[in-house]
């Protein structure tokens, strides 16, 4: 499986002078600091969690379909997912054939519709949905993850570098908002 970025969001989870307004930085001495600081945490964020928080456009695609994808449907790779663009079938050649209609996502995973079979996949072919992610622009960010944002980005100043452990608050906004997999 592999997750790629079509369109990437538009605007920043954690603005800069909300980061410096938290970390009590007067001066622009830092920016270039803080301004590496939060793009860490917003992938170190956005990686333990399995969350996108600003809305933007993945594709994820698999080679053959995921065990369980009659049961229960696949497991998309970021969420909150807001909308399914396409499903499509890739041939070895890379001719695709649109199958968005015989597909829905719920609760964030990929289901096959009712009464649909799924459609064969060839050696050397893939599946792939395109799909937004995300909370929306950067105020629809919830409050817990932008603080979360604001933790990793304090642990990293006062460190100098992020640690391979999440911080303990951090890890309890995670935890509450990592999905179930059952």
């Amino acid at each position: 499986m592999t997750l790629t970025v079509i369109i990437p969001p538009d605007g920043e989870a954690l603005s800069l002078k909300a980061a410096k307004d938290y970390l009590r930085i007067g001066t622009d001495a830092e920016d270039a600091l803080v301004t590496a600081l939060i793009a860490s945490a917003w992938a170190r964020l956005e990686a333990a969690s399995g969350l996108a928080l600003v809305t933007r456009t993945l594709e994820q695609a698999w080679e053959e379909w995921p065990r369980g994808m009659t049961r229960g449907g696949a497991w998309l790779g970021a969420g909150p997912v807001s909308a399914l663009l396409s499903v499509s079938v890739v041939d070895a050649e890379a001719t695709a054939e649109l199958m968005t209609g015989r597909f829905r996502v719920r609760c964030g995973r990929l289901e096959l519709r009712p009464w649909n079979a799924l459609p064969l996949v060839l050696e050397g072919g893939r599946i792939e949905a395109v799909f937004d992610a995300g909370y929306g622009a950067a105020a629809d960010v919830p409050e817990d993850l932008v603080l979360a944002l604001k933790l990793l980005v304090l642990e990293a100043y006062r460190r100098g570098t992020a640690g391979s452990d999440l911080p303990e608050g951090v890890n309890a906004i995670v935890s509450a908002r990592r999905r179930v997999k059952l």
